[in-house]
């Protein structure tokens, strides 16, 4: 499952779907603690397919943990996961290099 974010290859496709704007919603919506599929659809200014979709892609790449207790399921971030994948200094190469070459440019 969390395999594909130490794939180099898809790195930078897996980096730029957190900056999606329903992954990074329901990121954010996560942060302050677990939360169901219901209280995610009712919150978010977003439909119930998308909110479906982005817990579907956020769970298989480990982002996002789902966790059952009791019969009911909830959602968290998996703030290991994402901290991994974030501070990764590769992932941002190409900001860190563009940004360089702008301001070379305005300087």
């Amino acid at each position: 499952m969390n395999d594909m974010i130490d794939d180099n290859s898809e790195d930078g496709k897996i980096l730029e779907s957190l900056f999606e704007p329903n992954n990074s919603e329901v990121l954010a919506y996560l942060e302050s603690g677990p939360k169901n599929f219901s209280d995610l659809v009712k919150n978010l200014e977003i439909s119930k397919e998308k909110t479906e979709q982005s817990l579907s892609y956020l769970t298989e790449h480990g982002f996002v943990s789902k966790i059952e207790k009791d019969g009911r399921v909830n959602y968290s971030v998996n703030f290991d996961v994402l901290s991994k994948a974030l501070e990764n200094s590769g992932n941002f190469k190409n900001v860190d290099d563009g940004l360089a070459k702008l301001d070379s440019f305005l300087n």
